[in-house]
């Protein structure tokens, strides 16, 4: 029974917080809980098929994260960041550079081949997570920029 309503807690928590996390771990915990009153197992039984669930259910999620990153879905044009100039600090491969933007560093991916070299600016058109897009100006004037 502890097994059950520590899974409808975590569960509730997890409404909170749209992770993915919490809900794997509550779906371990009612395994458990449906182990023990199902099969009768003991407390340390129940334990081992929690946490082997969880970390199965984790790298599921993990795994499908990869494969899905999230993706900006607004319109560009309400991004407060939307056209934006930032300045191309370092390449670190073929199109993911070090920026700066806000008096700090971020990453920044083009999407666009580019012949650009640091110390250049680049214009933002949109992110994904803390991951900038970037177009240069001339791409940028052009309407190349989605």
């Amino acid at each position: 029974m502890v097994w059950c309503i520590s899974a409808l807690l975590l569960f509730l928590l997890e409404l909170f917080t749209g992770t993915f996390y919490l809900l794997v771990i509550s779906a371990a915990m009612l395994s458990s809980g449906l182990s023990e009153w199902l099969f009768n197992t003991s407390t340390i039984t129940n334990m081992i098929i929690a946490t082997a669930f969880s970390v199965v259910g984790i790298v599921i999620v993990r795994l499908w994260q990869r494969k899905h990153p999230r993706r900006n879905l607004s319109n560009p044009t309400d991004d407060t960041d939307y056209g934006q100039t930032v300045i191309l600090i370092d390449q670190l491969n073929e199109n993911l550079w070090q920026v700066r933007y806000r008096g700090t560093i971020w990453q920044g991916t083009f999407a666009d081949p580019i012949t650009l070299k640091s110390g250049d600016t680049a214009l933002i058109i949109g992110h994904n997570g803390n991951v900038l897009n970037l177009t240069s100006a001339a791409n940028f004037e052009k309407g190349n920029n989605l």
